[in-house]
């Protein structure tokens, strides 16, 4: 889906971030409980990140911010069993999310990513 795509849908952003070296740029919706991130490039979108402060984020019918974030980290353990773990964010590669602050129910860390598929293909990275 491309920014223009996503503009048409749920219109402008409240803002825009366009980060200095890592070839992305973030839009914010909802006082930033919304926020979108594309590729400078060609302005695909590569991750939609929610926060607490938005009403009703569900996956399978859980409402992730509205029950205690371990029972809802061991329901995505259960659904992705291998999530890799980089600097605290939970990335569950089947599920296409990445999770921070539900592991130690953090209620004012948790966020919820979803995320393109192949970002996190290289993890961890190869180089050394």
């Amino acid at each position: 889906m491309t920014r223009d795509e996503v503009h048409q849908l749920i219109g402008n952003p409240l803002s825009i971030d366009k980060s200095g070296g890592s070839e992305e740029l973030t839009e914010y919706w909802s006082n930033n409980g919304l926020q979108l991130t594309y590729s400078e490039m060609d302005e695909t979108l590569l991750e939609i990140s929610l926060y607490p402060n938005l009403q009703n984020v569900q996956l399978n019918g859980l409402n992730l911010f509205e029950v205690p974030g371990t029972h809802a980290f061991k329901l995505l353990h259960d659904w992705d069993n291998a999530p890799l773990t980089i600097f605290g964010v939970s990335i569950f590669l089947k599920l296409g999310l990445a999770v921070n602050g539900f592991l130690h129910d953090d209620d004012g860390a948790k966020s919820v990513t979803a995320f393109a598929k192949g970002r996190w293909d290289d993890w961890p990275s190869k180089e050394k």
